[in-house]
């Protein structure tokens, strides 16, 4: 028989000998880990390329699309507050919530919750810039500033805000599978006449403003026997058409006794008149004003009620197209 050779000397006896089982599954579950991690590190690169890609890929075919904080770089508002805004994008516009950005600070009486609110309204496209507002003109509202008579977001917008200031909204509409964005200038308007004082009107009612709203009085003379307009503050907001709808606040009384036929002024919430089919005598008086004026109107019989003659002071808030009852 042969001598079985003995190991050099400092040699290990197993180091020629088939590896363990144990030592197998430890190296193959290194291996599957290593190989793992590279497919993961892979897969990333991969992922993070192909977005790259798309979102390279979806600037060059929309160059227009803005990211949510470049939105207002793009909008460029223009016109007085209370006038119907002209509005210029230069690129359109899109966001996925809405944002608010006071653009015009105004001087008036500060907005709080559920005070009255009145505000007009002009709606553009968000990817050209059109204007989209019904009959190309403003919408007027009036109310509460409150989510009883607008919508919230409006009216988180607008609360501490000032009257005469000019607040710009941008929102998405429409269904999630065919959203686009709309663009609202927002005036928020004032609540009694805000334009330019009249040292000297003229005509036969004297006027005093007091907390409880105008006084009216006049000399003790006959009344007028036609039509007579004092402009007691001259306005520069939009102008009455003879069709419109038109926001007032006003007072109203007797001239042989005085006696208060109706007032909004308790209230502080203005009423719209329908020109078209009020007295003939507010009729002619208001078309061709503008908003912001305020004046004093003595209306003989056969233009007011027909009973007598009636003496009103006409505080111009707001005017739009009226709406017919099917709209």
């Amino acid at each position: 028989m042969r001598r079985r050779k003995k190991p050099s000397q400092g040699a290990r006896p197993d180091a020629y000998a088939m590896p363990s089982r144990t030592m197998q599954r430890k190296t193959l579950r290194r291996r599957v880990t290593r190989w793992w991690r590279e497919a993961v590190v892979l897969l990333v690169i991969i992922v993070v390329s192909v977005t790259a890609v798309i979102v390279i890929n979806n600037r060059e075919k929309n160059p227009g699309v803005v990211t949510e904080d470049s939105w207002f770089d793009r909008i460029h508002v223009s016109g007085r507050v209370g006038r119907i805004p002209a509005l210029a994008l230069s690129e359109p516009v899109s966001v996925t919530s809405a944002k608010v950005r006071e653009i015009e600070k105004g001087s008036g009486r500060e907005i709080t919750a559920e005070s009255p609110l009145i505000v007009s309204i002009t709606s553009f496209s968000g990817e050209d810039g059109t204007l989209i507002s019904p009959d190309a003109r403003s919408v007027t509202m009036v109310g509460e500033a409150s989510e009883k008579d607008f919508d919230s977001t409006l009216v988180k917008g607008v609360v501490g805000k000032t009257e005469g200031s000019r607040v710009l909204f941008v929102r998405p509409v429409g269904a999630k599978d065919k959203r686009t964005t709309e663009i609202n200038v927002i005036d928020i308007l004032h609540s009694a006449a805000s334009g330019t004082e009249v040292e000297d009107p003229g005509g036969p009612l004297t006027v005093e403003i007091t907390d409880a709203g105008p006084r009216l009085s006049h000399a003790d003379e006959d009344p007028p026997t036609e039509l007579t307009v004092q402009t007691l503050i001259e306005g520069d907001g939009q102008q009455v058409r003879p069709e419109d709808s038109v926001l007032v606040q006003y007072v109203s009384a007797n001239w042989d006794d005085w006696v208060e036929r109706g007032s909004t002024w308790s209230t502080g919430i203005p009423e719209s008149i329908d020109l078209a089919e009020t007295m003939p005598g507010v009729r002619n008086a208001l078309v061709d004003q503008r908003v912001g004026t305020r004046l004093a109107i003595t209306i003989p019989p056969q233009l007011a009620q027909g009973d007598s003659t009636l003496m009103m002071v006409v505080d111009i808030l707001g005017t739009q197209p009226r709406r017919s009852d099917d709209e």
